[in-house]
């Protein structure tokens, strides 16, 4: 199990690599993207905190803090990396930061039918939820405009960060 660390700047770079080919396997089922990785220097600036795994960096989360709530905005881990416990050791280490920071919650929004996606956080006790906040209404919504509905349904999920 790679060792799980608080991200710093001189990851930027890897944050944005990561992203890219964890992409790339969406494209086997959607076909060609319009979507470009975020860049690294936007997720350690933006309100919230990214961890990533290994030595180099195999994986990593990035918690969005808005509005008083905590939202995992991305989970990515490189495909040579995967099935290995990566992806649960990183959203385990998430809800803990997220209960240390004072979050009773960890929201995320995912495909509802993409086995990577919501049934592998349904196997993390993640639930869908079906009354959403404003923050993850127009969290929905800005999905809506980017065209990430088009490649299947969205759901919005939570857990509780400590189990």
């Amino acid at each position: 199990m790679p060792t799980i660390r608080p991200a710093t700047r001189a990851d930027a770079d890897l944050l944005t690599e990561v992203e890219a080919e964890g992409d790339r396997q969406f494209e086997a089922l959607f076909g060609p993207l319009d979507w470009r990785p975020t860049r690294g220097t936007w997720r350690l600036a933006a309100p919230g905190f990214v961890l990533v795994a290994g030595d180099p960096v195999v994986g990593f989360a990035h918690v969005l803090e808005i509005e008083g709530i905590a939202h995992l905005e991305q989970l990515v881990v490189r495909p040579a990396a995967q099935r290995r416990g990566t992806g649960t050791a990183l959203v385990a280490a998430a809800r803990a930061r997220a209960a240390e920071r004072g979050y009773d919650v960890l929201s995320l929004c995912t495909y509802a039918d993409v086995p990577w996606n919501a049934p592998f956080y349904r196997l993390l006790g993640f639930e869908e939820l079906t009354d959403l906040s404003p923050v993850h209404r127009a969290m929905q919504e800005k999905e809506e405009r980017l065209g990430l509905m088009a490649h299947g349904r969205r759901v919005v999920m939570r857990a509780p960060t400590r189990t």
